[in-house]
């Protein structure tokens, strides 16, 4: 993995269905060879798929919420199994630290979220944050791209 390979995997986070043409200009490589290091990516497991990014408000969920857990039963393989059933919730991660749980989702109102919100506290205690915009999209950490960890 060298800062060519991290650069096309910023552009391809960029837009995943960039042609080898684009991202040759991007990177400044030629289209074969950006090609060949995709492919090789691909194989080697970096890449896992490719995705559309979607505009939540546009599909009338307009309400975005960070939602934090601390869980009553740490670590209880039923709680993961009920969180997957709520429809609301976009991402789940288990994380180290004070809340067991740090989950995302979209909601179409208020009253939605306030009945997530229930639906989650049968778990735990919970902390809700309503996401008013993205500071920084998905992207590669630029500090890896030279190498030295730092940004």
């Amino acid at each position: 993995m060298d800062k060519y390979d991290r650069m096309l995997l910023g552009a391809l986070l960029e837009n995943g269905r960039a042609s080898y043409a684009d991202l040759a200009r991007k990177v400044n490589l030629s289209a074969p060879a950006v090609a060949e290091r995709v492919a090789k990516l691909e194989a080697a497991g970096v890449i896992t798929g490719y995705q559309a990014n979607i505009d939540l408000s546009k599909i009338g969920l307009p309400i975005q919420c960070v939602i934090e857990l601390r869980l009553h039963q740490n670590g209880s393989q039923k709680v993961y199994d009920e969180l997957v059933k709520i429809p609301q919730l976009t991402e789940c991660f288990r994380v180290t630290g004070d809340p067991c749980v740090i989950m995302k989702a979209a909601v179409g109102s208020m009253p939605e979220l306030e009945d997530l919100i229930n639906q989650v506290a049968k778990f735990g205690f919970s902390k809700t944050s309503i996401v008013l915009s993205s500071a920084i999209e998905k992207r590669v950490p630029l500090g890896h791209i030279e190498g030295n960890g730092k940004p």
